[in-house]
């Protein structure tokens, strides 16, 4: 395959469609669902670092594991593979 500037976007188009599929499926209910969650996300990131640099761990270590239980209890919940 040759790579030039048109490929590159078509590329680039192909991934960013896929993605966007990805986002319908896990958030139904809109870009806004999507966006909190986001922006959750980066908050609680951004809690984690200055936490971090004071030393303050414990409270924020029990949101993490708030915010990780929804995965937490799907892999509980999964049946083994053959």
């Amino acid at each position: 395959m040759t790579l030039d500037l048109q490929t590159g976007v078509r590329i680039y188009q192909f991934i960013a469609d896929r993605l966007e599929e990805r986002r319908r499926e896990q958030y139904p209910d809109g870009r806004e669902a999507y966006e909190a969650d986001w922006s959750a996300a980066h908050d609680l990131e951004k809690d984690f670092a200055e936490a971090v640099h004071a030393d303050d761990l414990a409270q924020l270590l029990e949101e993490l594991a708030d915010m990780a239980a929804p995965w937490c209890a799907t892999l509980t919940t999964r049946q083994p593979g053959p």
